[in-house]
């Protein structure tokens, strides 16, 4: 038979394991209630304004947006009505700006939602680009879309699917089901 101090030190031993378990459980469950968290955005920024140089320290681009919510475990951060000026030679060339866009790794911009890339510069003869879906390289401003897309200037309209532009050579090209209108200059 087993004495009483045997038993006690196995009452202890059957306590002791008990409390554990009751304590990893309660463990677990703030591990899951911090998984959970993980959806929510790591930081917030409201009138975000970001300035950024090349490495001779002339401005490249200014990036501005109402809302910022960054997710750090996605490395991605979602923009509300973002806007993007780029510059060429200190002096603005695109000003783009769109409802909603997310910056995801490697400099990914992708905007959604009433996207106009308006032209700054006098020397291009295009007014505005529209479209609804686009992906911007930041680092190389080469834009593509795969939606519907309308190019306006005051010598034309474009219209039709996908878009393959590079904003730094000022140069664009609508991949599907391109439609063009011509407007009459009226003769003097």
């Amino acid at each position: 038979m087993i004495n009483r101090q045997t038993s006690l030190i196995i009452l202890l031993f059957i306590a002791a394991v008990l409390i554990w378990q009751w304590m990893n459980q309660e463990d677990s469950s703030t591990v899951t209630a911090q998984h959970k968290d993980l959806s929510l955005p790591s930081f917030t920024a409201a009138g975000l304004i970001s300035y950024r140089y090349n490495p001779e320290g002339v401005l490249q681009d200014i990036f501005t947006s109402d809302q910022a919510l960054y997710y750090e475990n996605q490395s991605i951060t979602d923009f509300k009505n973002p806007k993007l000026n780029t510059f060429d030679h200190q002096s603005e060339s695109w000003q783009i700006t769109a409802k909603n866009g997310q910056l995801q790794q490697k400099d990914q911009l992708v905007l959604h939602d009433n996207i106009v890339i308006q032209n700054q510069s006098p020397a291009i003869n295009l007014d505005k680009i529209t479209t609804n879906y686009l992906t911007m390289d930041m680092k190389t401003h080469m834009v593509t879309s795969d939606q519907s897309v309308a190019i306006d200037s005051p010598d034309y309209h474009v219209q039709g699917v996908g878009l393959k532009a590079n904003l730094k050579e000022k140069r664009y090209q609508i991949l599907e089901q391109g439609h063009a209108t011509y407007f009459n200059k009226p003769r003097n």
